[in-house]
């Protein structure tokens, strides 16, 4: 944590500007002197020489403990013109967590002066003062930058946090490492997180909470969905996964659209019964009139749609493939030869699994071979055999990289560098540039790269990838990617068919805030 006292900074450009604030006092007092005469200017001066040093001092600490993370949960939570919402939750978890912590409200431009209010406060709270309002996810994103601990929350504002409530989450997350995500339960929400209450109003709600957050794992359980109000999981988590995506308006279905990456990824989610806070309500969306929530929320939900199609089916089938290919690589002749060859993206991860765990995935193991992305600086890198390689030339024209956030770069091993345009293929690859003799071969012989689809399906894609025949998700996924009906080569369905298939191409999350 940084020490206590002002160390602003401006990120960003244009309308999105951030003012960061540090734990600790939100002004710097003017200097008492007030003398005249030589004995006053000499005493401004010092003064102005020891802010001056005072002010490198932490710019310097700053910048030399920047990633560093500490053993303890960063508490992330979003705010809208709530300040009066927002100072009772953080109150609530001043009183009621003893684990380390620090608490990272992000203010999205809120009018009700909840970022001051929150200076004031001081304590373990950062301030992320947002100039616009960036929505939930992006709020969200603001936070997950900043925060430093090995553990995360993601927290809304109008709840209470009560006594037990981040131990027994932990207890939940840390019983099994299948899961990756825990959520608590509560008296206002949808699914089934939602118990039945004795209380009406809050000041009897603590007795209940007390008596019901006594630990049981036995009221662990796995569930399909886990509303965004509270969330508990992993730095390891968040760098497999990634942000959260900026394309849902204001609020609703970025959550339900993150669960299905971790999901895809591996991970369950599940539910510690044990675990109660308090939840008043999405007070935030209730804040829109009618039409206006009717129109945020349909607006999502056809977002939504666009880019999952059947996400139900999809997490099923990705699932289904990802332990087919760990048998594969499990049988697979481990010598020397056959592990040189083999694509990175291919090596499920092992890491902290056990046998009978599965094997977790990154979220850049569903993008597309071959593809160009580019981080918020501008580097553009080509990814091909499960390696990034930047490109230390021009980008040749007709290729439009894809934005991603930097921590998704940093999860695909670093190849050596382009430095020459005659290395660099078209993408996506143009049908004029697939071996026409391939189309006659039985699932093998593909052009690595190319686009396919069956005559009779012809919105279904998809990319030969090592061998293996892989689907856009969605044809918004496809759109994403740069794909357009000029790449895709038809083919029968026969031959499309006999082509192994691999893991889904899914379309990145939009990310608006330049910072990611």
């Amino acid at each position: 944590m940084s020490k206590p006292g002002i160390i602003s900074k401006l990120q960003g450009s244009g309308p999105a500007k951030v003012v960061l604030h540090s734990a600790g006092k939100s002004t710097v007092r003017k200097s008492g002197h007030r003398g005249k005469g030589k004995r006053g200017a000499r005493a401004v001066k010092l003064y102005k020489q020891g802010y001056s040093r005072g002010y490198d001092e932490g710019v310097r600490q700053g910048q030399s403990s920047f990633g560093l993370l500490f053993e303890g949960v960063s508490i992330i939570i979003p705010t809208y013109n709530q300040r009066e919402y927002v100072l009772k939750c953080v109150s609530s978890i001043e009183k009621h967590t003893p684990a380390p912590y620090e608490i990272i409200v992000v203010d999205n431009g809120s009018k009700d002066g909840t970022a001051e209010a929150m200076l004031r406060k001081g304590g373990m709270v950062r301030v992320a003062a947002l100039e616009v309002n960036r929505g939930f996810a992006g709020g969200v994103n603001q936070g997950l930058m900043m925060a430093r601990g090995r553990h995360i929350v993601v927290l809304n504002n109008d709840t209470l946090v009560t006594p037990g409530w981040l131990d027994n989450m932990m207890a939940c997350l840390d019983s099994d490492p299948e899961i990756g995500l825990v959520g608590p339960v509560t008296n206002y929400i949808g699914g089934d997180q939602q118990i039945d209450v004795p209380y009406s109003e809050v000041q009897d709600m603590w007795s209940f909470a007390a008596r019901h957050n006594r630990p049981d794992p036995g009221k662990h359980r796995v569930t399909e969905r886990l509303v965004g109000f509270c969330w508990l999981f992993s730095r390891e988590l968040l760098e497999r996964v990634g942000y959260l995506d900026e394309g849902y308006a204001v609020g609703n279905f970025e959550d339900d659209d993150w669960m299905i990456r971790v999901k895809l990824a591996g991970y369950k989610l599940a539910v510690a019964g044990d675990a109660f806070i308090h939840h008043f309500g999405s007070v935030s969306m209730k804040a829109l009139d009618e039409p206006a929530f009717a129109a945020v929320n349909k607006g999502n939900e056809q977002f939504h749609s666009r880019k999952w199609g059947d996400p139900h089916a999809l997490v099923a089938k990705t699932l289904q493939l990802a332990h087919h290919m760990e048998l594969e690589n499990s049988s697979a002749a481990p010598d020397s030869a056959h592990l040189g060859k083999a694509n990175p993206r291919q090596q499920l991860s092992t890491k902290g699994s056990q046998d009978g765990v599965p094997k977790t995935r990154r979220s850049s193991d569903f993008y597309p071979e071959g593809c160009f992305v580019s981080d918020a600086k501008g580097d553009v890198y080509r990814l091909a055999g499960g390696l990034r390689r930047k490109l230390n030339i021009p980008v040749p024209r007709g290729i439009s990289p894809v934005q991603v956030a930097k921590p998704d770069l940093l999860g695909i091993p670093a190849g050596d560098a382009v430095v020459s345009a005659s290395e660099i293929r078209g993408w996506p690859l143009e049908v004029r540039h697939v071996h026409v003799s391939s189309i006659h071969d039985s699932g093998t012989g593909w052009t690595e790269g190319c686009i396919l689809a069956a005559a009779d399906a012809p919105e279904v894609r998809y990319q030969i990838s090592e061998g293996r025949r892989r689907k856009f998700a969605t044809v918004y996924a496809a759109e994403r990617w740069g794909v357009h009906s000029g790449h895709v080569l038809s083919v029968s369905p026969e031959q499309l068919h006999a082509i192994q298939e691999g893991l889904p191409i899914i379309a990145p999350p939009q990310l608006l805030n330049e910072d990611l």
